[in-house]
């Protein structure tokens, strides 16, 4: 019985699998460093993350790389605002899927970005 008291309810469905998985990754993955609200915790928030990044191709390829490979790769700024690198983001190449960086891309547009379901399936590639 205390086990079950102590069980959180599931949470209700996004209304897409991908934006669900995206939660749950997000959750099991992201949620430390940038809060479980996307308020920023270690790592920035992510209300601005439309802003920051407004093509999803460009925030999914920052996931893979991390900051380390993105600033020897691409450059010691990243964005749409060109902001400096000043923190350490990992690589989630050998963490994540490309589906789940997908999917947890879409996510965060839906979620803290204020990008509708559509808007973050399609511009994510989902």
């Amino acid at each position: 019985m205390a086990l079950a008291a102590c069980a959180q309810a599931p949470l209700p469905s996004l209304g897409d699998p991908d934006l669900d998985a995206g939660r749950q990754t997000f959750n099991r993955v992201c949620a430390t460093c940038h809060g479980p609200n996307g308020q920023g915790a270690s790592a920035p928030t992510l209300e601005n993350v439309l802003a920051t990044f407004s093509d999803c191709t460009d925030q999914q390829q920052w996931i893979l790389l991390g900051s380390k490979r993105w600033e020897e790769e691409v450059g010691p700024t990243y964005g749409d605002t060109d902001k400096d690198i000043t923190a350490v983001m990992p690589s989630f190449e050998t963490v994540l899927s490309e589906m789940e960086i997908a999917q947890v891309a879409a996510f965060q547009r839906l979620q803290f970005g204020g990008a509708t379901i559509e808007e973050s399936l399609s511009g994510c590639g989902l």
